[in-house]
């Protein structure tokens, strides 16, 4: 665990709120989508500055899609170069998602009519790997592809309190978020120093990432 941070919640009843269990309450649901921007933004930021750079890639401003189409291949082609398993994702900006989705084979592998296909974020499954989206994208970054396996988060909550807050008519319920990530090393693909210790500073190439230089 490398980070901390104290969350607070205000609630009328914090009493009412517990008993109620479930997710379902509004603030739940709004806690939810805090800390799930918080854990995107966290990893993202490890992740891209953990993966292997590829060549920026330019589109063609006449076929945008096309040319992005092209580059999620290329990066697959990176990883097959690197014969990682199967089970991997590529993760897009919303801009290049926007323009992505526009292609017939993604618009096809994306079957928007099936429920569920492209729950959480995910955008479509396509030659074996999913494509997904994320509005936390690490700045500079554009594309980014690889396994799971080739990174690890974990996350717990402790210390919860409750009582009455002194500044407004309410209660309040804290706890502390205790969380950290790490990018996962293996011997067949990353470089080790002269004690065969892993080479921190040198990035994985079970994860590549690009950025898209946009036409004016």
């Amino acid at each position: 665990m490398a980070e901390g941070k104290h969350l607070q919640v205000l609630v009328e009843d914090a009493e009412r709120v517990q008993l109620a269990a479930g997710l379902d309450s509004p603030i739940s649901q709004q806690m939810i989508r805090f800390l799930a921007r918080e854990a995107d933004a966290f990893m993202g930021n490890m992740i891209a500055a953990g993966a292997t750079a590829l060549p920026a890639i330019t589109p063609n401003a006449d076929n945008i899609p096309h040319s992005l189409y092209s580059a999620v291949l290329d990066v697959m082609l990176a990883l097959d170069g690197n014969d990682l398993p199967a089970g991997r994702y590529v993760v897009v900006s919303p801009r290049v998602k926007r323009h992505l989705i526009e292609h017939p084979s993604v618009a096809s592998a994306a079957a928007h009519g099936k429920e569920d296909v492209t729950a959480n974020g995910v955008v479509a499954r396509l030659a074996g790997s999913t494509i997904l989206t994320t509005t936390a994208m690490p700045t500079g970054v554009d594309i980014a592809a690889g396994h799971s396996e080739f990174a690890t988060y974990a996350s717990q909550f402790t210390g919860f309190r409750e009582g009455k807050s002194e500044k407004c008519r309410a209660d309040y319920i804290d706890t502390l978020h205790l969380y950290g990530g790490k990018i996962v090393r293996y011997p067949e693909l990353d470089t080790k120093k002269t004690d065969s210790i892993f080479d921190e500073t040198r990035p994985t190439r079970g994860i590549v990432k690009t950025a898209i230089e946009w036409p004016a």
